[in-house]
């Protein structure tokens, strides 16, 4: 009896070191990536080692958007279930960063913890494995509280109902704390935290500026902080379009990065686009880093906004990004129903916004 005893708690022992063994690595492989993690200096955006890095990328949809919807003949077909691929697809493209929405009317309708264990983890973790960083994006069109693009709600998932774009500041103050914990400690996780800033339809006519955005701003950025040092995205008002008042009252944090969207109709018709995209965002690279974490055009696409061609906005645009040395992520790598797709209705063929990405970064970048 004693000499089964002795073997029973021999082979026990055995058992809980393996599995102390296995846990350790498991958060080794986790905690020391092989991408070093990003800091600010200055104007720039370097790694570990202090060497510049300059990011280009794509953003990708929404993962729950990616498993229910369905093609124009009602089928679901779950692309989420192929991310790995998709994964594999822009890392060959020569992306460095992928950037990864998160609508909180689907957030929410899941549930938190349920929606990061089911999708997300499983995209970070990706993003890993292909040596990406991974930019995450509470994905909200809105003031909060307040005036939201409350047309998605119907278009987006139909079987799905949902405020896609809604949220109250409690809202993003929970989805915060939530998610910066649980991917505070991860090298390659960037926080976008709030995608587009907007109090009405029309920006030009939007009360909703720099003063009456940044204390909503500063409050979610001292969410993050309280579970990571990771970088932060700090966005601005006008759908993320306008930081000309920056200046006045920056962010307070100083590991953070200032976010511009740029589109075709972003600078009105009859303004000079140059001189529009320097006003708006990029006289603030002499002295802040700054990333246009979304940007993109539809050749004879439904949406104005996105409406344009590689002649008249997409190269002088990326021309102007390279002068400066600006990071870049273009949206949307996936096709369905958002605006403005890389992708054909195949889901793997680039179209002509895709094939001009793809030979951008087939270009050497400057640091």
């Amino acid at each position: 009896m004693l000499k089964i005893f002795f073997l029973t708690i021999f082979v026990i022992g055995i058992l809980i070191s393996v599995g102390f063994f296995i846990k350790s690595k498991n958060s080794e492989i986790f905690s020391n990536s092989k991408l070093s993690r990003l800091r600010v200096s200055g104007n720039r955006i370097i790694t570990e080692e202090g060497q510049t890095i300059r990011l280009r990328g794509v953003n990708f949809e929404d993962p729950f958007m990616l498993e229910k919807d369905a093609n124009e003949k009602g089928v679901v077909d779950n692309h989420f279930a192929k991310i790995a691929e998709d994964f594999t697809r822009v890392k060959a493209l020569g992306v460095n960063v992928v950037r990864l929405p998160i609508y909180p009317g689907y957030y929410f309708l899941v549930g938190g913890d349920k929606y990061l264990a089911t999708y997300v983890d499983r995209m970070v973790d990706l993003a890993q494995e292909n040596g990406l960083y991974a930019i995450i994006s509470y994905h909200v069109i809105g003031r909060p509280g307040g005036w939201y693009e409350s047309d998605s709600d119907t278009t987006m998932l139909p079987n799905y109902p949902a405020k896609v774009h809604y949220t109250d500041t409690n809202m993003a103050v929970a989805f915060w704390n939530k998610v910066a914990a649980r991917y505070g400690q991860r090298k390659h996780v960037l926080f976008e935290i709030y995608n587009e800033p907007v109090g009405r339809l029309d920006p030009t006519n939007d009360d909703f500026d720099w003063a009456a955005w940044r204390p909503t701003g500063e409050l979610l950025i001292a969410t993050v902080r309280q579970h990571s040092n990771n970088i932060i995205l700090g966005s601005g008002p006008k759908y993320t379009s306008d930081l000309s008042d920056v200046p006045k009252n920056p962010y307070s944090d100083t590991n953070l990065v200032y976010v511009a969207h740029i589109y075709p109709n972003t600078v009105p018709k009859g303004e000079d686009q140059v001189a529009g995209w320097e006003k708006r965002f990029g006289f603030l690279a002499k002295t802040y880093p700054v990333i246009v974490s979304e940007w993109g055009f539809h050749n004879g696409g439904k949406d104005e906004t996105t409406r344009g061609t590689v002649e008249d906005f997409g190269k002088p645009f990326l021309d102007y990004l390279d002068r400066k040395n600006l990071p870049w992520v273009a949206y949307v790598y996936h096709p369905p129903d958002d605006e403005p797709p890389m992708l054909e209705a195949d889901w793997t063929t680039l179209n002509e916004f895709g094939q001009f990405v793809k030979k951008r970064l087939e270009i050497g970048v400057t640091n």
